[in-house]
């Protein structure tokens, strides 16, 4: 995480609570359900990461999962819950290749590996 955002982020768990994941289901119902099953995947191995700023605190994780268009991305909290020790997921929903292009030219979401060949 510090190679790529600068970011230095302590080891820890991820919770995505309850709450959490119906606030999501409600903004992106056809998303998350197919989300869910990758969240360990596209938070441990992202192809891309980023800040946007306009969301202090969290940051994006995105990943390509099998079979699906666009690519998923996961906003996460960049501070362990005081109550829970836990880091927490925001949100889950997929995007287009043109919105994760934009993203890419705006600086806010870096390649965390090289593409495949």
């Amino acid at each position: 995480m510090y190679r790529t955002l600068k970011i230095e982020i302590d080891p820890g768990e991820v919770k995505f609570s309850s709450q959490a994941q119906r606030h999501a289901k409600q903004n992106h119902p056809e998303d998350v359900p197919k989300i869910i099953p990758h969240l360990s995947q596209i938070i441990s191995n992202p192809h891309y990461i980023g800040d946007d700023f306009k969301n202090p605190g969290k940051i994006e994780f995105v990943s390509r999962i099998p079979g699906e268009q666009s690519a998923a991305l996961i906003a996460l909290t960049i501070e362990k819950n005081e109550k829970d020790g836990y880091y927490h997921i925001c949100s889950s929903y997929f995007i287009t290749q043109s919105e994760l292009d934009k993203k890419r030219e705006k600086g806010i979401l870096k390649i965390t590996k090289p593409a495949k060949t």
